[in-house]
């Protein structure tokens, strides 16, 4: 996969590793017995794909379509071209998917990244982190519509810190979540030997407060009717089960009214939450738990009530039909939909030496977005998988467009004009 996405936890890469020992003595390329359709029928189809970027590498992590029906969206860029050194990006479009603006932003020969982002009345809020005094510090700055800065703040901490969550308040203050005190610098999946947060500060970006969360990290913070919550990755210090969905509540106040674990009997992942139109909340990630069914990775989605207490969970995976020993289908966004509903969206493929073909949406290691919508109840509405058949095109966060679409960003390696490939991509379905 992508340069960015092997910036993954040690435990992680031990084991894929040692699965990879494995397998150097399986059949190198195989057919799937069985090929499953490319997407359902009433699935959305693709408007547009669009790749947008530099000569060197991105990596996409949130998406959304702002209020003037134009697409904005933000990661890193590597700065040179086999180098580690990144800077933050942030890339708008038009309504049609037309380059208007880029920014760049960072450190010279520093890790600096973007995660996240918030459109408010007068421009957009970014949050990820920028190197300053000798760490990576948890940073926020506001643009313009056209892309210019208003104003910029770091929130300084011993150790290398990002916000990966924002949210607002009913007053304007910005609520931000994420990670401090970590050991690496760049961006980190699950950074489990940090120190989480919740931080509340003002529209000019001044710290109100800053308070410890139970996890160590945050992984995004959604406004309820009353409060918040951050949903995140939590190691449970269990050899049987080690990482699990973990739910905070929130009162204004940013203390914890209550959090809750989710999961099976391995590790589970969540990377997002959203609010449910019931008052519940919906999580998003995937799962490598047995009890759940699951062979390798595959999308977990979790429904829980105003209380956290599950009400069910649902698994997906194997869209392409290929064997699930190898198969890492990923899920990083999750969203309520107008109906009632729910829309997960990650990448399928595999990083392995096996390789299968037999799929007209290519081979098992091209990775693909795999989008998948569900009834309040969990049931399987569609499914659907996009991008080039030729290339990776990996899904990592999705947004509902005005229109009853959807934009996903994607790491793709279309490539636009002169870039080089591992672009932004911005992925237009209906």
């Amino acid at each position: 996969m992508k340069l960015f996405k092997k910036h993954i936890l040690f435990l992680l890469l031990l084991t894929l590793c040692l699965s990879c020992g494995k397998k150097n003595n399986s059949t190198p390329e195989v057919t799937p017995n069985s090929p499953t359709p490319t997407t359902s029928s009433n699935a959305p189809q693709t408007q547009w794909h669009k790749g947008y970027g530099t000569n060197n590498e991105e990596h996409i992590h949130e998406v959304m379509q702002t209020a003037d029906d134009g697409y904005l969206g933000i990661g890193q860029t590597v700065e040179t071209e086999g180098e580690d050194w990144s800077d933050i990006l942030v890339i708008k479009l038009d309504k049609e998917g037309q380059f208007l603006w880029r920014r760049i932003i960072g450190v010279k020969k520093q890790f600096d990244v973007g995660i996240c982002l918030q459109e408010v009345e007068d421009g957009y809020l970014i949050g990820g982190g920028k190197h300053q005094n000798g760490d990576q510090q948890r940073y926020l700055t506001k643009l313009s519509f056209a892309g210019e800065t208003i104003w910029e703040k770091t929130y300084d901490f011993a150790g290398n810190d990002v916000i990966r969550g924002i949210a607002l308040a009913d007053n304007g203050d910005i609520l931000l979540t994420g990670y401090k005190g970590f050991g690496d610098g760049g961006f980190s999946f699950i950074a489990d030997d940090s120190e989480g947060y919740v931080m509340r500060v003002n529209k000019e970006g001044g710290l109100i407060w800053d308070k410890p969360i139970s996890a160590p990290q945050g992984a995004k913070i959604r406004k309820t009717t009353n409060g918040y919550i951050i949903c995140t990755t939590n190691w449970m210090n269990d050899a049987t089960q080690p990482q699990k969905f973990y739910l905070i509540r929130l009162d204004e106040a940013g203390n914890e009214l209550w959090a809750k674990s989710y999961g099976g009997d391995s590790d589970e992942h969540c990377y997002d939450c959203d609010v449910a139109s019931d008052g519940g909340f919906i999580l998003g990630g995937h799962t490598r738990s047995p009890s759940y069914g699951v062979v390798n990775w595959d999308y977990l989605l979790v429904k829980v009530d105003s209380e956290g207490k599950e009400e069910w969970h649902k698994t997906f995976g194997q869209p392409r039909g290929y064997d699930p020993k190898w198969i890492h289908d990923e899920a990083y966004g999750v969203r309520q939909t107008p109906d009632g509903g729910f829309v997960i969206v990650g990448g399928t493929g595999d990083e392995y030496p096996y390789s299968a073909k037999g799929h007209p949406r290519g081979a098992s290691d091209t990775w693909q977005a795999y989008a998948v919508k569900v009834d309040g109840a969990g049931n399987t509405l569609w499914e659907g998988i996009y991008g080039s058949a030729t290339s990776d095109d990996a899904g990592e966060y999705i947004g509902l467009t005005n229109d009853g679409g959807f934009i996903i960003g994607t790491d793709t390696d279309i490539g636009h004009e002169n870039y080089a490939p591992n672009n932004f991509g911005f992925l237009k379905i209906k």
